[in-house]
């Protein structure tokens, strides 16, 4: 232990003794701050889709047959007719993403419709439609309705009036926001700050010949993988946090409008998985970086080795941006890193297994640990460690 923390003191000093590194440390996101606040606001849309062949499932209270008579046919949404007492209900099934659509006509549509159509336009009656665009399904939901019965609204006096009520709270709007941007930025920022020190730490030492006097010194190659591979996450964690931070200071100015976004939404519990979580991935792509500087003969050659590790993770972060944040197979979460991005979408999502954390947690660790072994073995090896 105490040689591993000789190793680890020594990358320490190294790093911060180069101010172009720790400039690199925390510039970045300094630049992404104040570059994201003054691009302004409303930039950033819901990215959710619906799945082709989603079926609506629509909750209607008095709804006239000449209305429902509108979506015969129509075989990409389901009406539920319901009472005015069940309403209350569905409202908060809503509210809560479990449902789609909720409208209500009042008691007395028909008459006050029949007014209206007659050339009344004071009796025009109220329909109250109830969504939370949270859920992709009920704002698609809400424009089909729409669409459907249009034919029987007139533009210019309108025969009825329709008051359309948004569900969804500030919590489900960052939730939302949060689940499809935050993972994949975690995961492409903590990478970055990986490639920024571990050829350096590696190939740069092998390239300058530090790494072979730090070889044949008595120090067992395990100890000097494992000092290499912590202090590498810790500095690489530093630059992925602060990067992290730049966006999301920056993200409610970036939003607008588009949502009262706060990250006080989330619990100490919330945060306490996504840091283990952060935690063990960067553990992960440190113990990745560094194998592949191994077999580099300069910093050059290292981070063009490790350009195509930087399109797969940037490939494994885009993909959670299309998950619903529902835990699904825990199957998912066997693999590295894709699986800290969906369990970090299921935490900002307000859906998150603890099973499914657990998971993520433990996988990352093992292969963190076997890399490291492995990184080892590397040290062991002249023909790699010496390039003959």
């Amino acid at each position: 232990m105490k040689n591993i923390w000789t190793v680890m003191k020594k990358e320490f000093a190294r790093f911060f003794r180069d101010r172009r590194l720790v400039v690199s440390l925390f510039l970045p996101g300094l630049l992404i701050y104040l570059i994201y606040s003054l691009r302004g606001s409303g930039l950033i849309s819901n990215l959710g889709g619906v799945d082709e062949n989603y079926v609506y499932q629509v909750y209607t209270v008095n709804m006239p047959d000449d209305f429902a008579a509108q979506f015969e046919g129509v075989s990409v949404m389901e009406l539920h007719a319901i009472s005015a007492e069940e309403a209350d209900g569905h409202k908060q099934a809503v509210s809560d993403q479990q449902e789609d659509l909720l409208v209500i006509f009042p008691a007395d549509f028909e008459e006050k419709y029949a007014a209206a159509v007659a050339g009344d336009p004071t009796a025009a009656p109220t329909v109250e439609f109830f969504y939370n665009t949270v859920r992709s399904e009920g704002s698609q939901a809400y424009s089909l309705f729409a669409s459907a019965i249009s034919d029987l609204q007139q533009q210019v006096t309108p025969y009825f009036l329709p008051l359309v009520t948004d569900l969804a709270t500030d919590a489900d709007v960052t939730g939302m926001i949060f689940s499809m941007i935050a993972p994949m930025l975690v995961l492409m920022l903590l990478f970055s700050g990986c490639m920024s020190v571990a050829p350096e730490s590696i190939a740069g030492e092998k390239e300058r010949g530090t790494l072979a006097t730090m070889l044949v010194t008595p120090v067992r190659r395990s100890h000097i993988a494992a000092g290499k591979i912590i202090a590498l996450s810790a500095i690489s964690l530093l630059s992925g946090i602060c990067s992290f931070l730049g966006i999301i200071l920056s993200l409610p100015k970036l939003m607008g409008a588009a949502g009262n976004l706060s990250v006080a939404v989330y619990t100490a519990g919330d945060y306490l998985m996504i840091l283990g979580i952060v935690l063990s991935s960067v553990l992960v792509m440190v113990a990745l970086v560094s194998i592949v500087s191994a077999f580099a003969k300069s910093v050059k050659e290292a981070t063009g080795m490790i350009g195509p590790l930087m399109i797969l993770v940037m490939i494994l972060g885009l993909s959670t941006m299309f998950s619903s944040g529902a835990t699904g197979s825990y199957l998912w979460y066997l693999i590295p890193l894709y699986n800290s991005g969906r369990a970090m979408s299921g935490i900002f999502s307000f859906l998150a297994s603890p099973v499914a954390v657990l998971i993520t947690i433990a996988v990352n660790l093992v292969v963190a640990a076997l890399l490291a072994v492995l990184l080892a073995k590397m040290f062991d090896s002249e023909k790699i460690m010496f390039n003959k």
